[in-house]
């Protein structure tokens, strides 16, 4: 199995689900983690990611880590400095539309959000609210492009497309698609060489669909046009995606995989879930299992059944720790003073 990992984690495209899963990974496998300085989860983002942002990263003893997997802005270089040569790179992709769409509620806060009611408000006049020079601009144009490194207000012509698209596929040995997430766990599998286990989840850091709204046909147009570079990495990598499964998979198997996955996926919840599924936040009766509430998303959670054994509670407990706590354990761990 493969050890050495840089998950860049885009924003609102299932990317923390993703996350816990290098989690439980990295914890059964005692790997180390690069974890941003002082803790916390990003990486210093939005500025574009720097080696000395990780804790424990000195130029003089280079020390590396093995999984990259918390929010940052993409920078190979730097990222090469901390994680070891042989590391594999990839990440994940969101159709910008619904992308779009999950950050207008998720990012209400951000600049160019908070002066309109609605984001079909928002894109009749993208201009009038956008601001290029604004810190947080990023949450409201080419959201992907951005986290990858490039510029999201930048020209739209084919050569540059082409230029973006070849510069990600250089760096990544392959990117998911959140919209065929058990495929893409397949696939992930495949490519690291993990058992179904590891690549089992239960969604994590989703929002309640009350807080969800349907888009009109122009609304959908217009979120293509103004996310341009975001659409065409998108398709682009939902073409080369399937043709990967064709190629390394066949589609036979990927549906045995994927119904194997979700067998599993089932199980695990009839032995770990009170209820079988996600519940609201004022409904989580753990505490330490309640997901950060953001912007003006419902963030949904978990209950575990009462009385489990020792060791299945807490590889239960591990598959629904929301982000932040599970980070926040793991760098405790990682950096707990050595005792005399």
């Amino acid at each position: 199995p493969q050890t050495d990992i840089v998950f860049l984690k885009v924003h609102k495209s299932a990317s923390s689900t993703v996350m816990n899963i290098l989690f439980r990974f990295g914890e059964t496998h005692n790997l180390t983690f690069a974890f941003p300085v002082g803790g916390g989860n990003q990486l210093y983002y939005p500025h574009h990611f720097l080696a000395r942002f990780v804790q424990g990263f000195s130029p003089r003893s280079p020390r590396r880590f093995n999984i990259l997997c918390h929010h940052m802005r993409f920078l190979q270089p730097e990222v090469q400095k901390v994680v070891p040569s042989s590391a594999i790179y990839f990440s994940i992709l969101r159709n910008p539309v619904q992308l779009m769409e999950s950050s207008f509620v998720y990012y209400k806060g951000a600049s160019a959000f908070s002066r309109v009611r609605s984001l079909e408000e928002f894109l009749s006049q993208p201009d009038r609210y956008y601001n290029r020079t604004s810190g947080d601009r990023h949450y409201a144009k080419n959201l992907m492009t951005f986290d990858f490194g490039f510029n999201p207000d930048g020209d739209v012509s084919p050569e540059r497309v082409q230029l973006m698209i070849r510069a990600i596929e250089a760096s990544f040995n392959f990117l998911l698609i959140s919209e065929y997430f058990d495929e893409s766990m397949v696939l992930l599998k495949e490519m690291l060489c993990w058992d179904l286990d590891s690549v089992v989840f239960f969604p994590l850091n989703a929002r309640d669909k009350s807080t969800k709204s349907p888009l009109s046909d122009s609304v959908v147009e217009k979120i293509k046009a103004w996310n341009r570079l975001d659409w065409e990495i998108y398709t682009h990598f939902n073409r080369t995606f399937w043709e990967r499964i064709d190629r390394d998979i066949g589609r036979e198997r990927m549906q045995r995989e994927v119904k194997a996955l979700r067998a599993r996926q089932a199980e695990l919840a009839r032995i770990c879930l009170q209820g079988m599924g996600s519940v609201a936040p004022k409904d989580i009766k753990d505490s330490s299992l309640r997901p950060l509430q953001h912007g003006g998303a419902r963030i949904l959670g978990y209950n575990l059944r009462q009385g489990l054994d020792k060791e299945t509670e807490r590889s239960c407990r591990r598959l629904v720790t929301p982000e932040l706590q599970y980070s926040s354990a793991l760098y405790k761990k990682q950096f707990a003073p050595k005792s005399p």
